[in-house]
C-alpha cells in the first residue's frame, strides 16, 4: 500500500522526460486542466485503490495546497499516510509504528502544486480523448521513481476523477475518487501525525 503511494511521486521529480509533440486540441485541453487544478486550494474525497494483484483498499483522501495531504485507509488497512509538506509520516496501527520519511517534493505534485501549467510541462508525454473522460499522462523516464501516472478527468466538463500509476516494471495501481469536494474547510491538524494522537501514547 505504502509502495503505491510513493509511486506517486513520481509526479514530483524534476528531471524532464521526452516527450511527444502536443497537438492544438491537445494543448487547449490542457490549459482547461490547468485552469481547473489552479482554482482548487482543498479536496476531500472517498477513494477505491486497486493494486497490481486486485488488492482492495478504500478510505478518503484531504488535501490542501500547498503541498499537504491525508490519506485515511478504512479497516482492514492498517494504514494512515500523512504529508504535512515537508516529511510523509506513515502509521500502522497492527504493528503500533509510525515512520517518517524525508519528502523530495510533495506526492501528487500535479494536483497540490500552487501556480500550475500543465501546457509548459515537459512530463506531459500524452493526451488523450474517450467517451466522457480526458487522458493526461506523465511519464519520468530516469531515476529511482521512474514510471508513469495518468490523471483521469470527467470530460468535457473537467473535475479529477482518477488516477493510474505505472512503475518501471509495469505494475499498475488505480485510485478512484468518490464524490470529491473542493473548497471545503480542513482543520490543519488532519495534516500533522503525532504518535500520541495515533496509538494513545506519547512520542519515544
Amino acid at each position: 500500500m505504502f509502495r503505491a503511494f510513493l509511486l506517486v511521486a513520481v509526479l514530483a521529480l524534476t528531471t524532464s522526460a521526452q516527450a511527444a509533440p502536443l497537438k492544438p486540441q491537445d494543448l487547449a485541453d490542457l490549459a482547461k486542466v490547468t485552469a481547473y487544478l489552479n482554482a482548487i486550494t482543498s479536496l476531500k474525497s472517498s477513494f477505491v485503490q486497486v493494486g497490481p494483484n486486485g488488492e482492495l483498499d478504500q478510505g478518503v483522501v484531504y488535501a490542501r495546497k500547498p503541498g499537504r495531504l491525508r490519506f485515511e485507509y478504512a479497516p482492514p488497512s492498517p494504514y494512515l499516510i500523512v504529508s504535512d509538506g515537508v516529511t510523509i509520516a506513515v502509521a500502522n496501527s497492527k504493528l503500533r509504528t509510525v515512520d517518517r520519511y524525508p519528502l523530495i517534493e510533495n506526492p501528487l505534485n500535479i494536483i497540490l502544486k500552487e501556480n500550475i501549467d500543465l501546457t509548459k510541462d515537459p512530463r506531459i508525454t500524452a493526451v488523450e480523448r474517450q467517451a466522457g473522460a480526458l487522458r493526461v499522462t506523465a511519464t519520468e523516464k530516469s531515476g529511482p521513481l521512474k514510471g508513469q501516472v495518468t490523471l483521469i478527468f470527467r470530460y468535457p466538463s473537467i473535475e479529477i476523477a482518477q488516477w493510474i500509476i505505472t512503475d518501471a516494471q509495469g505494475l499498475q495501481t488505480m485510485i478512484a475518487l468518490k464524490g470529491p469536494q473542493t473548497e471545503i474547510q480542513l482543520s490543519p491538524e488532519l495534516f500533522v501525525l503525532r504518535d500520541v494522537d495515533r496509538f494513545g501514547r506519547k512520542d519515544d
